[in-house]
């Protein structure tokens, strides 16, 4: 969609924050001033394969596959979300969000028959800056698990297919408008560069190895044509590099569009 600068959403932002993602739930929001806030309990990641439709569980690519999306989701282990906010000034904002909750999921590894918590814990902290034809943005996410040892075991995940005890990732990214000062015309024209580094396995349970193709770097090239605000036609090319050197790189193409 036009939301974002990029063709692909951020592989930080896929890998480290699972996006989209989106569950059943309830909490409140609001503002104070020049913070915002938002909090709410609801259904949360599952580790394991099995314990709700359409989620794979955790992987050593991270905890994308844990995502129950509301759909037949398990609410053995709920999850805690959070968020808070601060504009100083228009155009600009920081903030730091998080998730928190076991992930078993009433799960039990298949050989000791022991019970999986898989506590997991997700933060980020960001900051975002409008100016003008200016758009900048910058994220650092983490991601700690429990019981990963157990969570492999029921997983079947062996060598160096662990999930990651630890992860990480990281972005910034710039973009201008070209055309922002033109009063003669409603089109957007956004060439923008992004520079991205995420780790799945930054450290993984004693036992088992580490896999380097999982410690990525990705640069990103591109521009992005708005001819209205709600519509977007990107192309960019990433460069993609691993600790393996086993990195392929890519041309992106999309049409996005808000209605």
């Amino acid at each position: 969609p036009p939301m974002f600068l990029g063709a692909r959403r951020p592989y930080v932002e896929q890998r480290i924050i699972p996006s989209t993602w989106r569950e059943n739930g309830a909490g409140v929001f609001g503002d104070l001033g020049k913070f915002t806030y938002r909090a709410y309990v609801g259904t949360g990641l599952t580790s394991v394969a099995g314990t709700s439709s359409g989620a794979s569980g955790f992987s050593a690519s991270g905890v994308r596959g844990g995502r129950q999306s509301g759909s037949k989701a398990a609410f053995e282990d709920p999850g805690l979300y959070g968020r808070l906010d601060y504009a100083p000034i228009q155009g600009l904002t920081f903030g730091v969000s998080g998730y928190t909750g076991d992930t078993g999921q009433g799960a039990r590894t298949p050989d000791t028959d022991l019970p999986i918590g898989g506590s997991t814990t997700i933060w980020d902290a960001h900051v975002d800056w409008r100016w003008r034809g200016l758009q900048a943005r910058g994220v650092y996410a983490r991601t700690t698990i429990d019981d990963v040892a157990r969570i492999n075991e029921a997983q079947g995940l062996t060598g160096d297919g662990s999930v990651g005890e630890s992860q990480y990732g990281w972005y910034a990214e710039v973009g201008y408008d070209v055309l922002a000062h033109r009063s003669d015309t409603r089109h957007a024209l956004i060439p923008y560069v992004r520079h991205e580094r995420y780790d799945t396995q930054d450290e993984v349970a004693d036992g088992f190895a580490k896999d380097p193709s999982k410690d990525v770097t990705v640069t990103t090239v591109g521009v992005a044509w708005k001819p209205i605000v709600n519509v977007v036609v990107k192309v960019d090319y990433n460069t993609i590099e691993n600790e393996a050197e086993t990195g392929v790189d890519q041309i992106n193409a999309a049409i996005g569009f808000l209605f």
